[in-house]
């Protein structure tokens, strides 16, 4: 028995002596040393429950609590079934109720769903404890072996296999992690085999035999006041692309430690560990996991086949002011005079060379022959060429006309040359280049003039138009041109800012297999216009998922700023207003929701359409056109600044004019003026219309009024046997979209809107079907880029700047609410956070688009010699001053103009957690979740298991 100086030293060791006095007689017997060290309870609780019970505290363990699990779900399943409310297996009679109750609770040899959850370690703790009793029945032997497995537990496994078993299943119910215990056995069957054949040869092979433990004496264990499960560390398998992203699916898949199950168990466990579904459908596993038994490896390989691959196309470079890429081989582009052997670089340089007359015009003459008819032999002749040289490449063309020639009709021949080429040997011609090529020669300094008689005739250029098509297929076969580099839309930026760009995120080709021949993704001619998608209004490259324009600014306050002139997606966008090609489930699931919306229209052939403010006063006066009418009055709205003068209007407080909204909860008009049928608000709508219009006097409206108030007048059942479709059709008309009552204008569109599902024709893909999701992945690109480019704020040009360059009044929202709105979603954990930041932008002159509002004012007088300050397209004072002398003008002036300079915009400030971030990846479909077995944020090694964290990472 050991001593009390050994017990001592032991609780000491341990840091477990938490009680200020302890009966000698509980710590003299070391029985009770796995009660005391395994318990999360105050040492003197521990001490008076030993005192108390005694031995009565070793908890009864048959049946089990996952034995009582499965009883009572087999219970309920029963009540369903007999409610015929059961798997199809069991109704088949392939499988029993128990069955399905043994797939949630598991059995102590194979997982169930509730493995995964809290339960699976309160599961593992008490069938361990029952494995440890009944492989050591004697108390003290028990009590010496646990406490051999907590200082070696690989020594223990050796001795005592049967015991270490039960008693890692216990450590491992202590672990505060989902369901740790029970998933961590598939490692432990592993290791047991190897303990087992590790034994045998230490007993027969070797006379090295290890001496065992003696276990007269308490062993010195490690200290800590709970057990801890042996050190297993795995590399995390995140594999991070190009642009910062990672698949989540991916990385967790090969994290699994269960190599078999049924597809709804994958599918759980996967996202319970923080995979979004939106990623399964992508990648096809949602289908995989209909299946009943899936295996691991079709899981990883099914994300390798179907792995989202993305493909960025960045353009930088500028074609220069006012240039438009159409423009950018156009005839004014070229310039046949030289400034002596060399060429004009720039259309300045070209212009003030006419304005200086310092310019020449060289002749080429080349020695050369050509076949005058088909048959003849080629004859000696001068060729007279002059130079055209492509300003913005440097590439040329010689160009020889009114060459005589009718057998052939060949009256023109051009030549093109890279830019650094001598034009005054034909030899070094981009087309005696493709001629040695084709002919399979050497060098062009083996080419004779008869070889150029046969370019001429079949090799070369005859029209200017052809030239010039060959001159760019020359430049971008090349590398000196290439139109994908191009950034097309500078123009419509804020004026100031550096190093603008053009970023489009795509996915490649319909059905690409990223291990398949298809290397060249630029080529449009592997896309298949069907299947992928296009916009060519703005870019031609296929399967955009959106588009940034940046450019980089300073903050007021001296921060580098990555500034988003324009955030967008046409396939998104295209295919909210024209419907996204659905198919299966998704196409069913549509069909239903059309459905449904189609009733709520023709419903309304019975009553329910709701009147609107105005619609409820008009009924009434036209009912009862002698008495006082009935007003409904407005709600008082948050940004009022004034009433706009003649129309139900108001000017909000950010300038704009917004409709006031009726305060119906204050309404005293009666409930038979609120609501009409389908024919009734039809006869309505035309009869007003009418009326407002000066169709029909007020002896006329009178007339037609009896016909409106009685549902059954032959006008208003004209409606009765009418479809969904013919009544969306009568609402779904311009002038009634532009006057018609909100009511039915919602329900017009909600119509539409799935109505286009099903019609749908745009292919549909992975993000873009969700503004939500494409805007938040075009954020994370961002914020990738911010890391890349040393970066302090990512900001977004304000709603009004979107909506006074392009007049759409949805851009505010999105730039002002939803962009805003999707990044304060993102998780703290990725270190963002979001202000308002100052930018300084010059301010625009009188010409070209003129937005008041940013730019310069003017100083004017008025008749009495009065000063007023002025936007430069209005003579109207500004804020309506007049001043008595220039100097004030001047001082309002440089006011308004300062005030113009700087704007408030909303950004994302990028931290150095969000840095962090950035060079470790981001999951491509959400910022993670709960991190797998033996996880950690670590990009090298995982920790160990007994150092789980008890919580991850947060979710998009």
């Amino acid at each position: 028995m050991a001593t009390k100086e050994e017990l001592e030293n032991f609780y000491r060791e341990n840091r477990i002596r938490q009680a200020q006095s302890v009966a000698p007689t509980v710590y003299d017997d070391p029985t009770n040393a796995p009660t005391f060290f395994g318990s999360s309870l105050p040492i003197g609780q521990v001490e008076r429950n030993l005192q108390a019970y005694g031995d009565r505290l070793t908890p009864a363990y048959n049946p089990t609590f996952r034995d009582k699990t499965q009883s009572n779900l087999t219970s309920a399943f029963d009540y369903l079934k007999s409610k015929g409310i059961m798997d199809k297996s069991v109704r088949e009679g392939k499988s029993t109720t128990k069955d399905v109750a043994t797939s949630f609770s598991g059995s102590e040899g194979e997982m169930g769903l509730l493995d995964f959850t809290p339960m699976g370690s309160l599961f593992a703790a008490q069938e361990g404890q029952r494995k440890v009793m009944e492989a050591e029945p004697d108390r003290f032997k028990r009590a010496m072996g646990l406490l051999s497995f907590m200082r070696q537990p690989l020594q223990t496994y050796l001795d005592r296999p049967k015991l270490a078993e039960g008693a890692f299943d216990v450590s491992a119910g202590a672990v505060e992690a989902l369901g740790f215990g029970y998933v961590a056995r598939p490692l432990l069957k592993k290791i047991k085999p190897f303990a087992d054949s590790l034994t045998k040869k230490l007993k027969g092979e070797t006379t090295n035999v290890a001496t065992k433990q003696e276990v007269g004496a308490l062993p010195k264990v490690i200290a800590n006041t709970k057990l801890k499960a042996p050190s297993m560390a795995m590399t995390d398998p995140k594999v991070v692309d190009e642009f910062g992203f990672y698949s989540e699916a991916e990385r967790q898949a090969k994290m699994m430690q269960q190599n078999k199950g049924s597809g709804a168990q994958f599918q759980a466990m996967l996202l319970n560990k923080g995979v979004k579904q939106d990623e399964l459908d992508a990648i096809g596993l949602t289908d995989l996991f209909k299946n009943e038994n899936v295996t691991k490896k079709e899981i990883i390989d099914t994300i390798e086949l179907n792995k989202v691959a993305l493909i960025e196309t960045k353009k930088s470079k500028s074609l220069g002011d006012n240039i438009d890429m159409d423009d950018y081989f156009s005839p004014e582009s070229f310039t046949d005079i030289r400034n002596g052997e060399e060429a004009f670089k720039s259309a300045d340089e070209i212009k003030e060379a006419y304005e200086t007359g310092k310019y020449s015009r060289p002749t080429i003459v080349y020695d050369a022959k050509m076949y005058e008819m088909i048959g003849d032999d080629a004859q000696p002749m001068k060729l007279y060429g002059t130079i055209n040289t492509h300003v913005p490449t440097g590439y040329k063309t010689v160009m020889f006309e009114n060459l005589s020639d009718e057998g052939q009709d060949i009256s023109d021949i051009y030549f093109t040359f890279r830019p650094d080429a001598d034009v005054k040997d034909w030899r070094n011609s981009v087309e005696a280049q493709r001629f040695i090529r084709e002919k399979g020669m050497a060098s062009t300094k083996d080419l004779i003039l008869d070889d150029l008689a046969e370019m001429i005739q079949d090799h070369t250029a005859q029209s200017f138009d052809e030239a010039v098509v060959r001159l760019k297929s020359a430049a971008i076969e090349y590398g000196d041109f290439n139109p994908g580099d191009y950034a097309k839309w500078e123009g419509n930026t804020q004026k100031g800012g550096t190093n603008y760009k053009e970023l489009l995120l795509r996915l490649p080709p319909k059905g690409y297999n990223r291990y398949g021949k298809n290397d060249d993704l630029a080529n449009p001619k592997i896309y298949d216009k069907p299947k992928d998608f296009q916009y060519r209004t703005h870019f031609d490259e296929f399967n955009p998922l959106f588009h940034i324009r940046t450019k980089d600014r300073v903050s007021t306050d001296g921060k580098k700023v990555l500034y988003v002139e324009e955030l967008q997606s046409d396939w998104g966008q295209r295919g909210a207003g024209r419907g996204f090609k659905l198919e299966g489930e998704k196409l069913e699931a549509a069909k239903k929701e059309l459905a449904d919306v189609s009733k709520e229209l023709t419903d309304l052939k019975k009553g329910g359409v709701e009147l609107d403010g105005y619609e409820q006063e008009a009924l009434y006066k036209l009912v009862y056109p002698n008495r006082p009418p009935i007003r409904i009055p407005f709600k008082q709205p948050k940004d009022f600044a004034r009433a706009d003068q003649g129309s139900n209007r108001y000017l909000s407080t950010d300038g704009t004019l917004k409709d006031f909204e009726f305060d119906y909860s204050q309404s005293r008009m009666p409930d038979e003026f609120k609501t009409m049928t389908f024919g009734q608000y039809m006869n309505f709508y035309e009869t007003m219309g009418r009326y407002r219009k000066g169709e029909l006097n007020d002896a006329s409206l009178q007339y037609r009024k009896e016909s409106i108030l009685n549902p059954e007048d032959s006008i208003n059942k004209y409606y009765d046997d009418k479809d969904a479709e013919f009544l969306f059709g009568q609402i779904n008309q311009p002038s009634f979209n532009a006057d018609g009552n909100k009511f039915m204008k919602d329900l017009s569109k909600k119509y539409l809107k799935k109505y286009n599902n099903i019609q749908g024709r745009v292919p549909s893909a992975p993000f873009v079907t969700d503004r939500n999701k494409w805007t938040a992945l075009a954020i994370k690109r961002l914020i990738k880029l911010a890391d890349e480019g040393g970066y302090d704020a990512i900001a977004f040009s304000p709603g009004k700047v979107q909506y006074d360059r392009w007049a759409k009044k949805s851009l505010i929202d999105y730039y002002d609410k939803i962009i805003p709105q999707v990044a304060s979603k993102l998780p703290k954990s990725l270190g963002v956070t979001t202000s308002k930041i100052t930018i300084k932008f010059p301010l625009e002159e009188a010409s070209g688009i003129y937005n008041p509002n940013n730019a310069k004012v003017g100083i004017s007088m008025d008749s009495n010699g009065r000063y007023f300050v002025n936007n430069l397209n209005s003579d109207k004072p500004l804020d309506g001053k007049f001043f008595n002398n220039k100097q004030d003008a001047e001082d309002f002036a440089n006011q308004i103009e300062n005030n113009r300079m700087t704007q408030e915009t909303f950004a994302i400030n990028v931290t150095p957690k969000m840095k962090e971030k950035a060079k470790s990846g981001i999951p491509l479909f959400g910022f993670g979740g709960v991190i797998g077995v033996g996880a950690t944020m670590s990009d090298e090694n995982i920790g160990a298991l007994g150092s789980m964290p008890s919580t991850q990472d947060g979710e998009t």
